[in-house]
């Protein structure tokens, strides 16, 4: 490795570090989704009891039992929960886990921009998008990690599809399949919204190349569906169960009420500045959290259009890429807004995207890439003291954004006492409740255990976890006993060796016993649909070792410019 490029390495590491210096300190500071912490650790739980792909957790939800990673992004939690499997404490964990989004997004953007616009570009577009105002909103007020994640793997996945219209070749399609599968791992909408807008694309080349009859646009939409169906196959075992399974839960009515995309539209005075909170969103222009994009990114950006405009660049491939950046600029800032809501009507499946300023994320992208276009090509002297006075300037401007509200201390095992996963951080995030789960008012009405001994029954436990319960009981007389749990598609219940099927009631399961002892047992097993789902991700994934390794021929024809 080159001294420039340890140098760079580190000035990127240097650039992530300063925007979350604040998880340096000892204590952890509140947010919007504040459970973070505590999904780290029921992930480390469910993994050290050998559950992968983890999909339901013992502790959120009240105690019912909790199938969120079934529906909502693990990708952050594998490698939080990883880090606490390893000995790390949780909150440190969840520190590490936020960083690593960080950090992942300085180093994609670098990437992209530097392939370019060269590496002053490149820097400059990293700087652009580390301090882009939105990401301290998903930092410190939203705590929308999973987002956070998802939107750091764009700059890739564009970096991918511009390597394959640029150079062809295996590497990039794997690059685009691996960036767009992490999105989809990351957050369910981005990765929706992601795959299908490259589908469209690619389906639009596809057309213009039988029109054209060229050969290279053809192959460059064929690499394109590649990526989105192997990135779709790899990650079936979430994305499948997802889809077919959330019906069974309360986010339906969650998405209807408080996040109707129709009330929280941005105002465009709001894009240029508006009062930095960390409160919510709200209908109308007075929101408790800034949706500004900051005016240094806006005035570079404004100022590179023109410097494109008038420059009248040579380069088809760079004049290329500055158009479809443009257009997605455009795109992304006009869902954003009200006069878009007509749009919105008609998008399939909108109402899940819920906030239409999540597209500030990508517009965040956008716009730093497009802005490295003003150091494209430069290496003079002049040019570095430029680049050094624009990239402090927003250094200066926006460094002082990454920082939350307060911090605040609290023993690290307490995150994970039973009264803060079951009630605190339960009432936080309960949209994937299984359906007719009566929400308890108190933290005495939590569930204390799973299944719970009375006058006329008496209760031994044996072997407890998140998707195992094995239990003698003893009746004295036949009698209907209720589960203190949620009932979810894949729980199996048997007594004394033979499978019941239970009455549910209110969501919660009731299994009859009969007189005397009786050996209770009860297993959380895939459905068809989850099975389908693991084995079309390891089918695909062999598929794409082999790919890797044989596939060269496959590719070889696809070494040209397209672009």
């Amino acid at each position: 490795m080159t001294l420039k490029r340890i140098i760079l390495i580190f000035f990127i590491f240097l650039l992530s570090i300063v925007s979350i210096r604040s998880f340096f300190s000892s204590g952890f500071f509140p947010m919007h989704d504040d459970v973070q912490v505590a999904r780290v650790i029921e992930m480390t739980r469910a993994l050290s009891h050998g559950q992968f792909p983890v999909r339901i957790v013992g502790d959120l939800g009240y105690g019912y039992g909790y199938p969120i990673f079934n529906f909502y992004g693990p990708l952050p939690y594998y490698v939080g929960g990883a880090f606490n499997l390893l000995k790390v404490d949780a909150l440190t964990a969840t520190k590490i886990m936020i960083g690593i989004g960080v950090l992942a997004g300085s180093i994609s953007m670098y990437v992209l921009s530097s392939a370019i616009f060269g590496t002053l570009g490149g820097i400059f577009s990293t700087i652009l998008f580390t301090y882009f105002p939105y990401r301290a909103v998903q930092i410190y007020v939203r705590g929308s990690i999973v987002e956070l994640w998802a939107i750091s793997f764009f700059p890739l996945l564009f970096y991918a599809l511009f390597r394959i219209t640029r150079k062809g070749g295996k590497f990039g399609v794997l690059i685009g399949i691996l960036s767009l599968s992490a999105v989809i791992l990351s957050h369910t909408v981005f990765g929706y919204i992601a795959t299908g807008s490259i589908v469209f694309v690619a389906v639009a080349v596809c057309i213009i190349s039988y029109v054209r009859n060229s050969k290279k646009l053809r192959t460059v939409g064929l690499s394109f569906l590649t990526v989105c169906i192997l990135s779709l196959g790899i990650t079936a075992f979430f994305w499948l169960p997802a889809l077919t399974e959330m019906s069974y839960t309360n986010v339906y009515k969650v998405i209807g009420t408080s996040a109707d995309y129709r009330d929280h539209f941005i105002c465009l005075p709001q894009l240029w500045d508006s009062l930095w909170g960390f409160g919510g969103s709200a209908p109308g222009c007075l929101d408790g959290m800034s949706f500004k994009l900051g005016k240094l990114q806006i005035i570079f950006f404004i100022f590179t259009t023109g410097l494109w405009l008038f420059r009248k660049e040579k380069s088809k491939h760079i004049n290329f890429i500055m158009i479809v950046f443009t257009v997605l600029s455009g795109l992304f800032l006009f869902l954003t807004l009200q006069i878009s809501k007509i749009v919105w009507m008609y998008i399939p499946y909108s109402g899940f995207v819920q906030y239409p300023w999540r597209f500030l994320g990508p517009l965040g992208v956008c716009m730093a890439l497009f802005s490295g276009y003003m150091l494209y090509g430069k290496k003079s002297l002049f040019s570095i003291f430029f680049f050094i006075f624009m990239g402090g300037g927003i250094l200066f401007t926006n460094v002082k954004l990454f920082s939350p509200q307060y911090l605040y201390t609290q023993p690290v095992e307490s995150f994970g006492d039973v009264e803060e996963l079951r009630w605190r951080a339960s009432k936080v995030s309960d949209e994937y409740l299984p359906k007719g789960i009566k929400i308890p008012e108190t933290p005495s009405f939590v569930v204390k255990e799973r299944v719970s001994g009375n006058e006329f029954i008496k209760v031994t436990r044996i072997r407890e976890n998140e998707t195992l319960g094995v239990y003698e009981i003893e009746a004295i007389d036949t009698r209907e006993l209720r589960l203190n749990m949620a009932y979810f598609p894949g729980w199996s219940y048997s007594v004394n060796g033979v499978q019941v099927k239970p009455k549910v009631v209110e969501g919660e399961p009731y299994v009859v016993l009969s007189s005397g002892n009786n050996l209770l047992e009860m297993r959380f097993l895939d459905t068809n649909v989850r099975k389908i789902g693991n084995w079309i991700s390891l089918a695909t994934a062999f598929g794409i070792v082999i790919m890797m390794a044989y596939g060269k021929k496959a590719f070889s024809h696809h070494s040209y410019t397209c672009i």
